[in-house]
This record gives C-alpha cells, structure tokens and sequence, in this order.
C-alpha cells in the first residue's frame, strides 16, 4: 500500500495536499490539507476514487502518466513543478502545482505520491500586480503604456479580419478652472468622474484610457464609426445628468465644465500616429467649435 511508504503522521501536518495512489490509479492517501483544497472526506476517496477523477480531463490525466515515464524534464519516474489544474468536489477548476513520485517496493513500481501546492492566491496576485502596470490610479482606466500595446493589437486585428475599429478622443473643458478654483484634490475628483462615467458605459469589448492630463481615449472594437458617435452622444448625456454640483457651479459661473470629443474610423493599412493624429485633431475641432461637442474625423 503507498500509504504505507510515506508516514501517516508527517502527511497530517503537511500544509500542502498529499496524495497518494496505487498503480491502478485508485487513491489510498489523502490528508487533511487535500480535503481542504479538493472539499473531499478522505472517506469519499481512499480507496474509492480513480485519481483521474480529479482532474478537468481525460487528458489532463494522461498528460501526468506521459510526464512521469519520460525523462523530458528531470529523471524518469518524478514530476517536478508541473502546472496543471484539479477539479473540486462542486466541479471549480483549481490551479496547482505538482511535484510527484512512483513509488516501489522491492524493485516494483506499486504507486505514486504527489505533493500540490494550490496557486490561485499566487495567481490572483499575480494578476493583481499585472493590472496595477497597466491602470491609472486615479481613475481605474487603464495607462497611457496600455494604450499603445492595446491599439498596436486591435489595429493588427483590424487589418487582418477587415473588422471596422473606432477611437474617439476625449478632452475635459475648463478643468484648470475647476483646478484653480476648488483646488487639485477636486481637480482630481473630476477627472475620477470621468472616469466613472466612461466605464459606466463602456461595454465589455471596449477599452478605456486615461491617456494624460485631462485627455482620455476610446478604443471601440468592431465598431463602425456612426455607431461610435452614438457612444459619445450617451456618455455626453450622462456626464451632464450626473454632474456633481460643484462642477455645475463652476459652469454657472461662465466656464462650462464639458467635454470635448473627436472620433475616427481605422483606415486600412494606416499608421498608429496618423489614426492617433487624426482622432486628436478632431477633438481640437470640437473644442474650438462653440456649441459642437462632438467631431468626426475626415
């Protein structure tokens, strides 16, 4: 029995889940920490449960009996940090770690042991930091470096599945007002409410910059650019409805806290600049239009 070559005792303390089986497959260790991470009683599985349960796939299982006779990676007969994921008791796919062994007893293979380290916190982390390199702080947008790897890709899309692609071009009016008038730290509050108001409405395929200053960018993929004025026209919309009353304040008072918008469409085969250029341009045109919030782009 494999559960006799590794000690009761030592398994019990082991933070990490052990497991162990018999060549058959069939589960004969199963410590606490295992219970834990798998949600099992050790009374469901040893002794009842294939090993192959456990994992999402018939292919999963038969990636670790192919890892453990090769030698592809270490010695033959262990499986040293592979990545992979198991399947809990209510069917949650969990990311972990394996280290394995077969198991012999006089000179005959009878099993194996694993050793599972559970990496969804270390995952989640990871994933934690990863949006912290590509979000502004302030708003919850993402950065201005995001932007470019993010419009570098969406253009490479667009030219290869001839998919229409929009950017629209987003200035604050008047926030050296708001700045000089209620200092930075509402200057700051309101270029959060921006921010709030282009998430809000935002769908799931669209990107959202804070791109520098008061100026935020757009990215619509699959989007046609009439259908990208429609978004401008809803966010202009909501951004005056939802106004905090300081900002009306200050528009009362002769400077108008708005937006100004430029769209464009992706012309085929068209530089990053010059779309980024021809985006800009527009929004300075509206800017510079009294009455106009919104431009398109020739």
């Amino acid at each position: 029995m494999v559960s006799n070559v590794l000690n009761d005792e030592l398994a019990l303390i082991c933070p990490d889940p052990v497991i162990g089986i018999r060549r058959n497959g069939i589960i004969t260790l199963f410590n606490p920490a295992a219970e834990r991470m798998l949600g099992y009683s050790r009374d469901e599985v040893i002794g009842q449960l294939q090993v192959a349960k456990l994992y999402p796939s018939r292919e999963s299982a038969r990636e670790i009996k192919r890892l453990m006779y090769s030698d592809s990676k270490g010695i033959r007969g262990q499986i040293i940090g592979h990545n992979t994921h198991l399947l809990s008791k209510s069917g949650e796919r969990i990311p972990i770690q394996l280290s394995a062994s077969l198991v012999e007893q006089d000179g005959r293979e009878v099993g194996s042991i694993g050793f599972f380290r559970d990496l969804t916190e270390r995952l989640e982390l990871e994933r934690s930091l990863k949006l912290l390199t590509v979000t502004d702080n302030l708003t919850g947008l993402y950065n201005q470096r995001h932007f470019q790897t993010v419009l570098k890709r969406e253009i490479g899309r667009s030219n290869r599945y001839k998919h229409p692609l929009s950017l629209i071009c987003i200035d604050l009016d008047n926030f050296k007002s708001v700045n000089d008038s209620l200092g930075h730290i509402e200057g700051d509050l309101a270029l959060r409410y921006v921010g709030d108001c282009i998430a809000t409405l935002l769908r799931n395929s669209d990107y959202g910059f804070r791109y520098g200053g008061d100026e935020f960018m757009l990215l619509l993929p699959e989007t046609p650019q009439q259908q990208a004025q429609n978004l401008t026209m809803r966010l202009i919309d909501h951004f005056s409805r939802h106004m905090p009353a300081n900002l009306v304040q200050i528009s009362r008072e002769g400077k108008p806290v708005s937006l100004s918008i430029g769209i464009a469409q992706y012309r085929e085969d068209e530089s990053v600049s010059t779309f980024i250029k021809r985006t800009d341009l527009a929004m300075y045109q509206a800017k510079k239009s009294p009455g106009c919030l919104a431009v398109m782009a020739d």
